[in-house]
């Protein structure tokens, strides 16, 4: 018997996949024990690692829960909003591809230079300075895109200050699998009901 929140579906997940109504794409960049990058995947903002009952085996499980739990969650988003949300997400990805590698490239460096005891600020300081380059090119792609933004009711100013947040947090975190980009609590409250829903859904049975 496999756990009722195990994610049911192939990884990692094709371009087009679509069979999940709570499918949101998120790029994976892995990097190698020398803090390589390897090529990247496409992973589930919704998927999570947990322990299975037997010793040291794990399996893919979905943050929403089972399968009703998904399509609740969707349904309380909204399946149109979040056809609308898929289109912004693909445009916002296209306009930080041209930086996206680079950015892990340096944040390897980083954190191969705090492992190994040595100075990390050359890394730091240009791992800064290209993001600093990527969130104007996004800064400009958010008012360039103010109206598609409206129509998934979210105010470019709090999109924009998440931006910032995400940015910041990459850049300062010391441990890879510490990366985080959950949305802090004062700018979750920038935004209306329900994206606060879609960027924090209610924890399974609550």
């Amino acid at each position: 018997m496999r756990p009722d929140d195990e994610c049911p579906y192939p990884k990692p997940f094709p371009e087009d996949f679509a069979s999940c109504p709570a499918y949101q794409a998120r790029q994976f960049i892995p990097l190698d024990t020398h803090y390589q990058p390897l090529e990247p995947v496409l992973t589930c903002r919704h998927l999570e690692t947990r322990a299975l009952p037997e010793r040291h085996r794990w399996y893919a499980a979905c943050a929403l829960g089972v399968d009703d739990a998904r399509r609740a969650w969707a349904r309380q988003v909204g399946v149109a909003r979040l056809g609308r949300i898929r289109a912004v997400q693909r445009e916002l990805a296209a306009a930080t591809a041209p930086y996206t590698s680079r950015l892990w490239e340096l944040k390897g460096q980083q954190l191969r230079a705090l492992r190994d005891g040595r100075d990390a600020e050359p890394a730091t300081t240009e791992l800064r300075r290209l993001a600093g380059q990527m969130t104007a090119e996004l800064d400009q792609f958010l008012r360039e895109r103010s109206r598609a933004f409206s129509e998934i009711d979210m105010p470019i100013d709090a999109a924009r200050q998440l931006i910032i947040v995400a940015v910041d947090r990459f850049i300062s975190t010391r441990f890879a699998a510490e990366i985080s980009f959950d949305v802090p609590d004062d700018v979750l409250q920038r935004f209306p009901e329900p994206v606060r829903t879609f960027f924090r859904p209610a924890a399974p049975g609550r």
